[in-house]
């Protein structure tokens, strides 16, 4: 019993919240929101929801570019020029807080 028991605290050990921005648009200066999750990018990863929504706000409240919180890198190589703030909003805007568990994140490698 105490196995399974080991074994299920690893299981919740993994969940988690993410806090996720949309692929660039190919439009200028904006994202593509109606990408489905899969293809959306991880900037950041929070214990609890709570503090997923408080990173969210913050970015939001202070027009911050995502590319500053992003500890992947994955936005800063998407950056193909210098800094653009309009697409920097947009993704702040648009950025939302996944459960890691969320079925629509399948297919994400």
């Amino acid at each position: 019993m105490g196995h399974l028991n080991s074994r299920h605290a690893a299981a919740l050990a993994l969940v988690g919240w993410y806090l996720m921005m949309p692929p660039d648009s190919k439009v200028p200066h904006s994202v593509d929101s109606e990408a489905p999750l899969s293809h959306w990018i991880t900037v950041a990863t929070f214990d609890a929801p709570e503090s997923c929504e408080k990173a969210l706000a913050e970015l939001q409240n202070k027009s911050q570019d995502p590319i500053e919180l992003d500890k992947t890198g994955k936005l800063r190589r998407l950056q193909k020029r210098g800094p653009d703030p309009a697409l920097g909003r947009a993704r702040a805007i648009n950025a939302g807080c996944v459960d890691s568990d969320d079925s629509r994140l399948k297919g994400k490698k």
